[in-house]
């Protein structure tokens, strides 16, 4: 079992590995970054510097903490691991999964995980995006009577900026329940995505007090029965 450093900081999920700190992103199919190489599970191998056309200069600018690179579903999906978020550790091939953790089966879509959960009245299916600071919903309902929160403006390496006005929203995935800062995410990137079947993206606000194992090979999460509070 490998163990590396599990941050949560500026909005967001980052590994420190050799050649720096990386963003873990589920919602990525590709590993990326600036050193042109990463370092996992003891293994370095080379990864291309940019994603398509996007630079890592141009999304270090939507965040607010210096980072590297991007952790994508390539290596995310390789194997089984655990996020111990009050640890502060990434366990690579950790499948020591607490008894009363509640477990949530998801789909792959692209390589991303597609989960079922519950996001105000409505059953929603989202993809479970661990870069994104924010969750986003493609349908207005979702948001019927939630509470105004201000704009977000955001960015994606897929979809690209993003500005929408902001609502806070409880959401209820498994075991866990959580309130969500989401946008509305309109125009071609959410015909897109209905047509997918999607409803919404759930990010990674909450995960900073739970223990996630991470299962692509069966295609489950489990989820620590309570938060902790970090020290």
């Amino acid at each position: 079992m490998s163990i590396i450093p599990l941050i949560y900081s500026a909005n967001h999920m980052f590994v420190d590995l050799p050649e720096g700190r990386w963003l873990v992103d589920t919602g990525c199919p590709n590993t990326f970054g600036t050193p042109g190489h990463v370092t996992w599970d003891g293994v370095r191998q080379s990864v291309p510097q940019q994603f398509g056309s996007v630079t890592m200069r141009e999304i270090q600018s939507h965040v607010n903490t210096p980072f590297v690179g991007m952790i994508g579903s390539d290596l995310l999906n390789a194997q089984d691991s655990c996020w111990d978020g009050p640890a502060g550790e990434l366990r690579l091939g950790d499948a020591n999964i607490h008894a009363d953790a509640s477990t949530v089966e998801f789909e792959d879509l692209m390589g991303a995980p597609v989960v079922q959960a519950r996001i105000g009245a409505y059953t929603a299916r989202c993809i479970f995006d661990t870069g994104a600071q924010f969750g986003y919903v493609l349908d207005e309902r979702f948001v019927e009577g939630a509470i105004s929160d201000g704009r977000i403006n955001d960015f994606n390496p897929i979809i690209g900026a993003i500005e929408s006005p902001a609502w806070r929203v409880e959401v209820v995935l498994g075991g866990a329940r959580f309130t969500e800062r989401v946008g509305l995410l309109s125009g071609i990137a959410s015909q897109a995505l209905k047509a997918f079947g999607i409803d919404a993206f759930i990010g990674c606000s909450w995960l900073s007090s739970r223990t996630i194992w991470y299962q692509p090979t069966a295609r489950r999460l489990y989820i620590s029965s309570s938060p902790k509070t970090l020290p």
